[in-house]
């Protein structure tokens, strides 16, 4: 079994959709209009899961969160630095919401442009083979 997708509810597809693609390299790979809907998927060049982005027509409001959803998280590129990834994210429209320098570990938080959670992960440095 793989992961396939995660999926999220958005208010403004086109908005987050730029987020993604600016902030964290994504692509969009396809697009299906329904009805009443429009679902959006992103991901990475090779990797099969994929971050699906739910347009429900004429639902334009940002949705609540709740309390049982926590985030989503993504590696930082292999040349770029965690604190490189925080700041490109942000610049492409993320919100500031915990900065490297506030987490205990090799990580941080911005929020897309809906609010969701992204956790920034740097990648684990290679180790040489023994």
């Amino acid at each position: 079994m793989k992961l396939a997708h995660t999926m999220l509810r958005v208010g403004n597809p086109e908005e987050v959709i730029e987020f993604y693609k600016e902030a964290f390299d994504m692509e969009l790979k396809r697009k299906s209009e329904q009805d009443s809907f429009t679902l959006y998927f992103l991901g990475h060049p090779g990797q099969t899961a994929e971050l699906e982005l739910t347009y429900n027509h004429g639902q334009d409001d940002k949705y609540g969160k709740g309390e049982g959803f926590g985030h989503i998280a993504i590696h930082t590129p292999e040349d770029m630095t965690l604190q490189e990834a925080y700041d490109n994210a942000v610049e492409a429209g993320g919100e500031d919401y915990r900065p490297p320098e506030e987490c205990p570990g090799d990580y941080a938080f911005v929020k897309d442009p809906e609010g969701y959670e992204v956790e920034i992960l740097a990648r684990p440095a290679a180790t040489p083979e023994e």
